[in-house]
């Protein structure tokens, strides 16, 4: 009878003891840098997590991305949208914006300055995945700005 008790506190001791010991391991993860996602920093400095559009001029530009949609967001990501590229004719101002299909990848996450444990993605590539302009390579790669 004693031998039955000494385990039952044994056992009992064992489980208050690995119930402790998970605490500490999910309390010493800081759940803020856990879930803090990559960000694509626009023109106005703000950070973006799966944004729909991207300027990649930052004014008034003569090609912008659209309809962004991203099949994953982590310290890499991969999207497709589409490059508006105004044609310019007979001036910007009265051009039309072409549309030509691309699949987008957001890549090299660093620390972004002057944001306590954020990281922004500093390169932009996209590649055409259909027609693209005469003046266009197949891909084309962009390092951005922190701002």
């Amino acid at each position: 009878m004693k031998l039955t008790r000494a385990r039952a506190l044994l056992g009992a001791g064992l489980i208050a003891a690995a119930g402790a010991a998970s605490a500490i391991v999910v309390t010493a993860v800081p759940a803020a840098a856990a879930s803090s996602p990559v960000v694509l920093v626009n023109c106005a400095g703000h950070g973006k997590v799966r944004p729909a559009v991207y300027d990649i001029g930052c004014m008034p530009s003569s090609e912008y991305v659209s309809g962004l949609k991203w099949t994953s967001w982590r310290s890499v990501a991969f999207g497709s949208g589409t490059l508006k590229v105004n044609n310019c004719t007979p001036t910007c101002a009265g051009g039309k914006y072409i549309s030509y299909p691309i699949l987008t990848v957001l890549w090299r996450a660093e620390a972004w300055p002057k944001h306590s444990g954020g990281r922004y993605f500093t390169r932009l590539t996209w590649i055409f995945s259909g027609k693209r302009p005469a003046h266009a390579r197949v891909s084309q790669t962009f390092t951005l700005p922190a701002t």
